[in-house]
């Protein structure tokens, strides 16, 4: 019992710790050495096209 609870207490810390790149600022995206990609994409509810800027990990 005692060791699901602490597992369950480090898997919810370290889950926190994850970053998400995909919504970094352009400056910081290439400071960390990842690209830096902009993707035209369309958004349903206007039916308009839209940029959005997306920092992707490089392999």
């Amino acid at each position: 019992m005692k060791t699901s609870i602490l597992s369950l207490i480090l898997l919810g810390i370290l889950t926190g710790c994850s970053q998400d790149i995909s919504k970094l600022s352009k400056d910081e995206c290439l400071k960390q050495g990842h690209s830096y990609k902009k993707i035209k994409s369309l958004n349903y509810r206007t039916g308009k096209y839209v940029i959005k800027d997306i920092c992707i990990e490089k392999k």
